[in-house]
């Protein structure tokens, strides 16, 4: 087994200093999403396990036990939400027709299920697996539209001493419809960039030959001298040389072939929210300089404390840090989906302009050791989620389920799309990341 370090491949580009607080949202999932459609659990009869027969839904218990969702005549859906009060359930599953579709291990809040178009009598949601007493408290069935634009991009760690593409498996990116890519620009305190047009060139070019439609962007990372760091060289660029940086970035996207730049700010910078006045200023000053087709986008916090409306406006891109991604434990779907949407809504970002990460690695912070999504592809299955080392370390992944569930509800609740963090790391065939995010728009 290949181990690289986080550190290496992720945190060059952004910080997740705040993150670990980040997430104390006081929105409601189930309230601040409302799904405008039919809801075909309705017009349903419900059979319990314990032999009763209803005409609502509600499943209580403290073992194993099942409710039947079934209809006179065939219905046609596609999702599945279930609710529970707390977060006991361990396990369950999903039965369509009583063939199995679906297996996971934990509900919380709110989590749903991801069916494809299926013809259906019945739906049977059994629990598996508890800790204490659970109660399911609701459910939804719908048929849901597939018909708007979602982004599927891949953030995409390059080679940097030529040949850019020389670790990445391009076959393993293919199925994306934007990408951004570094680390290939760097700019200075005083807002000069460097760069290599024969690699600038390499990427657009190889990016296109197999997506010619597709939307490329830079990150552009900072260049500390000898006795500077990272965040003096963001700082200093920002506010005493904006106009310089904004020009320089202006200029390289007109003859670069790249759509637009991302910057990772320095979330951990200041004490208070007017310490980040100059990078407000700098993405007005950034704006006024690019053409109207190239974009700006930012890493940021589900808080999103350091941007004012103006930059609301003005950025294209919220890149939003989920707390999987440097901390396996934080994987369940409550956690990575939930509470970071209810984060966003409180923070006020725009629905449409916001992507969710979604790493192909599980990372122990412990050790501070990354594992490759596509070395325990095989072992995870269809379904799962978590596995255990021979020397007892525990791994939680998004798993293929997972992220076509996930991938599904960032699309009903209207958000722009997912970013993947290290798609390289993606299996191939049928437990391809990428192909379950595809999955979930059809």
């Amino acid at each position: 087994m290949k181990r690289k370090t986080l550190l290496s491949l992720i945190l060059v580009v952004f910080t997740l200093a705040l993150l670990a607080g980040a997430l104390a949202g006081c929105s409601d999932i189930k309230n601040i999403f409302e799904v405008d459609a039919t809801n075909l659990a309705h017009f349903a009869n419900f059979t319990y396990s314990n032999g009763d027969s209803k005409i609502n839904f509600s499943l209580k218990s403290s073992e194993e036990a099942w409710v039947r969702v079934s209809w006179d005549s065939a219905v046609v859906c596609n999702e599945i939400f279930l609710y529970e009060s707390g977060n006991n359930v361990t396990g369950f599953e999903v039965y369509v027709n009583d063939m199995l579709v679906a297996s996971q291990d934990e509900i919380g809040k709110m989590r749903n299920v991801y069916l494809g178009t299926v013809t259906a009598t019945s739906i049977t949601i059994k629990v598996t697996s508890c800790k204490g007493t659970y109660k399911l408290t609701d459910i939804g069935i719908y048929n849901l539209p597939r018909t708007r634009d979602f982004h599927s991009t891949a953030f995409v760690r390059l080679n940097t001493e030529g040949e850019p593409f020389k670790d990445v498996n391009v076959s393993q990116i293919k199925n994306y419809t934007d990408y951004i890519v570094y680390p290939l620009v760097y700019f200075d305190s005083q807002g000069n960039l460097t760069a290599n047009g024969a690699d600038l060139a390499d990427v657009t070019g190889t990016i296109r030959a197999f997506n010619v439609s597709a939307k490329i962007h830079l990150v552009i990372l900072p260049a500390p001298a000898e006795d500077e760091d990272e965040n003096d060289v963001r700082h200093n660029a920002f506010k005493n040389n904006a106009e310089t940086l904004s020009q320089n970035v202006a200029d390289l996207l007109k003859n670069s072939g790249f759509d637009g730049v991302v910057f990772g700010f320095d979330f951990s910078f200041g004490e208070n929210l007017f310490d980040y006045g100059s990078y407000n200023d700098f993405i007005e000053t950034l704006r006024g300089k690019l053409m109207s087709q190239y974009e700006i986008g930012v890493f940021v916090n589900p808080d999103a404390t350091m941007f004012n409306k103006q930059s609301k406006k003005l950025v294209d891109n919220f890149y939003v840090l989920t707390p999987n991604l440097d901390d396996n434990t934080a994987c369940t779907f409550s956690d990575t989906v939930c509470e970071t949407l209810e984060t966003l809504k409180d923070s006020d970002l725009p629905k449409s302009k916001v992507y969710l990460t979604l790493p192909f690695y599980s990372y122990d912070k412990e050790s501070k050791t990354l594992y490759k999504y596509c070395d325990y592809a095989e072992r995870l299955g269809q379904y799962g989620n978590s596995l255990t080392l021979d020397d007892g370390t525990s791994l939680r992944f998004t798993g293929y389920e997972f992220v076509r569930d996930m991938a599904a509800f960032c699309y009903d609740y209207g958000i722009a799309g997912i970013l993947s963090v290290c798609p390289h790391y993606d299996a191939s065939g049928s437990l391809s990341l990428a192909n379950a995010i595809k999955e979930a728009m059809q």
